[in-house]
């Protein structure tokens, strides 16, 4: 189709706005917030003396101190530093620690940190707190999300941290779970920064500098100027060719699309389990297979439902696969991203998760055992609704060094044996 003298003129002027477009995104300033030093801000240094712990801190400089982490009768050590933002605004006599200001880094992509670590552990925490609470004297049940810093990362050049990398621990959920919404990172509500050491760090003395904190991102994301021009683009073709132009898309697109679905669900049918989605016996396997030998303290768990066969024939197998799901989802939404989790089978689910020790490890399978007898399940038969109370056994194992898969799990099976004969609803540990 030969094009119209408009036409040819409006195409050159949108293909230098998008080359314009492309070379802001490659070149453009972006946008900082610095977080620490600033006006309005409260810095504290804490440990675990004051519980009657060991641990204690000492100020150098400004930007210095020494967490001198010692262990004592207490399960934690700890040291670390905390920096608030109180409300400027508010009356100078009063106490600055009960308004504190939010800070909002929702719309950024990364938090640098100019910092430098020296001790005899590697890696250094850096936490953040969200609340719409503004009293920080109180801030136990605030959000807790955390990312480390490798030492090596740490010196002369600032060490950046996607907020995409945060995590919230188990041990937060345990303590504050209400809804799926706990599970979800909010960086728009921050109350609280700061650093630490981790507890599970070698005893000895740290000397953390820190020199500045601040977060990153662009003033437009890549994916927001992508669409404007795409969606000029397609307004454009769409005035001038719709008929012709449309048409070509709608093939072209289609044939694209079916090829993705069809290869996409080859791969997803190879190696996930169809009804809930979480890896199957050849995923799980084939991944555990493809990691580099496993460091030491990796634990097998293998979860089974308690009396799941009475589900089926009670309530039907629709019923049934509904539970089987739910187990998926409560129990994946628990792990982390460097877990392994899937269905082995029938009503078995098996994970591979790192845990410090054995007391950790079953720690970790009764919190799991107890989500899933907390909560009541909601199905539909014939017309009816019921509450039933769901439950679960689980045998977990050690996998010793160089150790394969099956024989892992032949001792895992033989732990979840056990809680069953021993009355269902529990967890044992097999050495």
């Amino acid at each position: 189709m030969k094009l119209t003298p408009r036409f040819s003129w409006l195409r050159n002027v949108l293909l230098i706005a998008t080359v314009l477009g492309l070379f802001t995104v490659l070149w453009a300033p972006v946008k900082r917030l610095q977080l620490y030093p600033q006006d309005n801000m409260l810095v504290d240094a804490f440990s675990d003396h004051g519980q009657g712990g060991n641990s204690n801190f000492y100020w150098e400089t400004d930007q210095q101190f020494i967490c001198d982490l010692q262990s004592s009768h207490l399960l934690d050590k700890y040291c670390g530093l905390s920096i608030k933002f109180f409300d400027p605004n508010q009356d100078p006599a009063a106490d600055r620690y009960t308004k504190l200001r939010n800070i909002n880094i929702s719309e950024y992509e990364q938090v640098i940190l100019h910092a430098n670590l020296e001790g005899p552990d590697s890696e250094l925490r850096f936490f953040i707190r969200s609340t719409p609470n503004t009293n920080g004297r109180d801030l136990s049940h605030a959000k807790y999300m955390f990312t480390y810093f490798a030492k090596e990362e740490l010196g002369e050049q600032p060490a950046a941290a996607g907020l995409n990398q945060f995590t919230i621990p188990l041990w937060w959920l345990d303590n504050n779970y209400r809804s799926r919404d706990d599970f979800v990172e909010d960086f728009s509500l921050i109350k609280e920064i700061g650093v630490d050491i981790p507890s599970g760090s070698p005893d000895g003395e740290y000397i953390i500098t820190l020199n500045k904190i601040e977060v990153e991102g662009k003033w437009i994301s890549n994916e927001s100027l992508y669409a404007i021009i795409i969606a000029v683009w397609l307004v454009y073709f769409t005035a001038e060719l719709f008929r012709y132009f449309l048409h070509q898309r709608q093939l072209f697109t289609q044939s694209i699309n079916t090829l993705e679905q069809n290869v996409d669900q080859l791969k997803h049918s190879a190696s996930n389990d169809h009804l809930t989605g979480v890896l199957n016996r050849r995923g799980l396997i084939e991944a555990f297979n493809e990691r580099p030998e496993l460091n030491d303290n990796y634990y097998l768990f293998v979860f089974d439902i308690d009396h799941f066969k009475q589900i089926n024939d009670h309530y039907g197998h629709s019923n049934g696969d509904a539970v089987l799901r739910f187990f998926a989802r409560q129990l994946s939404a628990t792990t982390r991203s460097q877990d392994l989790f899937g269905r082995w089978g029938g009503e078995e689910f098996v994970l591979l998760s790192q845990q410090r020790h054995d007391a950790d490890a079953y720690s970790f399978a009764e919190r799991l055992r107890k989500l899933i007898n907390q909560q009541d399940f909601l199905l539909s038969y014939q017309g009816r609704q019921y509450n039933i109370k769901l439950s679960m056994s689980i045998g977990l194992t050690l996998i010793a060094k160089g150790e394969d898969f099956t024989t892992a799990l032949n001792r895992a099976d033989l732990a979840l044996y056990q809680a069953k004969n021993a009355g269902r609803n529990r967890s044992q540990l097999q050495s």
